[in-house]
């Protein structure tokens, strides 16, 4: 088996576990990568100061500023896909189920579009991780 990951045999006893939290663990990863660059995009937006395609006809075209609860967004944006991106390697790798949990949660994070795809990978996670023999395959 090729990939990121543990190279386990298929007679190692944790193969069956790997197997089973591979998929929600990589589109974790996916989750986690939109909320950084959606975050990202959005800071982007409001530092060129780009109008948005949404404004009413007739009335001043509205524009993102650093407020203090945008600046907040943003930068929760960030961490919450860094620690998702940082839970989805570690069960990729069966090492960290707690920083699993923990990446999963922030992947339900809904202030990015992100959360649209998020929500559902993250509950997909938690009940993977929730699984009999699951948490006994992480190392620890």
């Amino acid at each position: 088996m090729s990939g990121p990951g543990p190279q386990l045999a298929p007679e190692d006893p944790r193969y069956k576990t790997f197997l089973i939290v591979r998929f929600p663990a990589f589109f974790l990863l996916i989750v986690g990568v939109l909320h950084v660059v959606f975050s990202l995009l959005g800071a982007s937006l409001a530092a060129f100061k780009v109008a948005s395609p949404f404004s009413t006809p007739g009335q001043a075209p509205v524009v993102l500023d650093f407020s203090l609860g945008f600046t907040l967004a943003i930068l929760g944006g960030v961490l919450c896909g860094l620690l998702a991106i940082w839970g989805a390697l570690n069960a990729m790798s069966l090492k960290g189920y707690g920083l699993a949990t923990v990446g999963a949660i922030c992947a339900m994070y809904t202030l990015t579009p992100g959360c649209f795809i998020g929500v559902p990978v993250a509950v997909w996670m938690l009940f993977t991780l929730r699984r009999d023999g699951v948490r006994e395959a992480f190392a620890p």
